[in-house]
């Protein structure tokens, strides 16, 4: 019998995968205990590992298609269950659970209208991971380049919680981002954007000119500086960027794709 050894490297992206794994699963944790600042965190810290699983992989030449599927379930579990539970979670504070215990419509309505917000972030997010997996081995048109097709799971996932973060960012004194209504629509909005085709930005093969490097230094010594200053204005300044983009990659997918053709 041949004995096979054992890449240590191939390990390395795994492990990271294995860890935004954990940050996602512990963020449900922390939402079914109400430590909403942590289920944020936790959903956060898993999108940052999620980011560099890949990178480990090339960069160490270990790449696989196992891989590949892991981070899907790691993606699934992160950004499709834990946003929609945490949001679900939120917005059924403890008003209004006890006025859902005492009153049998607004009870179906808890159950029923407003989990199925959480359950479509979920089925959507889904959605893209399949496609996405399916599409490993095509090759996009060239217009593509710059563009994601739809928004990527961990945007996906800072869209669905967009409201808690604009909550938090105001001193909790603001109601209105905890409403029902509010949040429902973010998790649909992040839903069909994860299970749609419109383009969103991309940075992979983004080139920045050499006279605009100093540029983006400064911008990203600011961003680092207001994620420890006030983290959380921070981050809604940088959702709220995000969210204007999207109608502007379109432009500009429509452009380069009139270009190519």
């Amino acid at each position: 019998m041949v004995k096979q050894d054992i890449n240590i490297r191939a390990i390395f992206p795994n492990a990271v995968t294995m860890t935004a794994l954990a940050f996602g699963v512990s963020s449900l944790n922390m939402a079914l205990w109400g430590h909403w600042r942590l289920a944020v965190l936790f959903i956060l810290l898993s999108a940052a590992f999620d980011f560099f699983d890949g990178k480990v992989a090339r960069m160490l030449g270990v790449s696989s298609r196992f891989g590949a599927e892991l981070d899907s379930l790691s993606d699934f579990v992160s950004f499709g269950v834990a946003p929609g539970f945490l949001m679900y979670q939120w917005t059924m504070n403890a008003d209004i659970k006890i006025e859902v215990l005492k009153n049998e419509m607004a009870r179906s309505e808890a159950i029923g209208i407003y989990w199925a917000f959480a359950l479509f972030l979920a089925m959507c997010c889904a959605t893209r991971l399949a496609r996405f997996n399916a599409m490993l081995d095509e090759k996009q048109p060239t217009y593509w380049t710059h563009f994601f097709i739809g928004v990527p799971a961990p945007a996906g996932a800072g869209l669905a919680i967009f409201p808690i973060v604009l909550w938090l960012a105001g001193g909790e004194q603001v109601d209105f981002f905890r409403s029902p209504a509010f949040v429902g629509f973010f998790l649909v909005f992040s839903g069909i954007m994860m299970a749609s085709k419109i383009p969103t930005l991309s940075l992979k093969h983004l080139h920045i000119p050499k006279k605009y490097v100093s540029a983006l230094g400064v911008a990203a010594l600011l961003l680092m500086a207001g994620l420890f200053a006030n983290p959380w204005m921070t981050l809604s300044l940088v959702g709220t960027g995000y969210i204007l983009s999207i109608p502007v990659c379109v432009y500009y997918f429509i452009k380069f794709k009139k270009e190519d053709s």
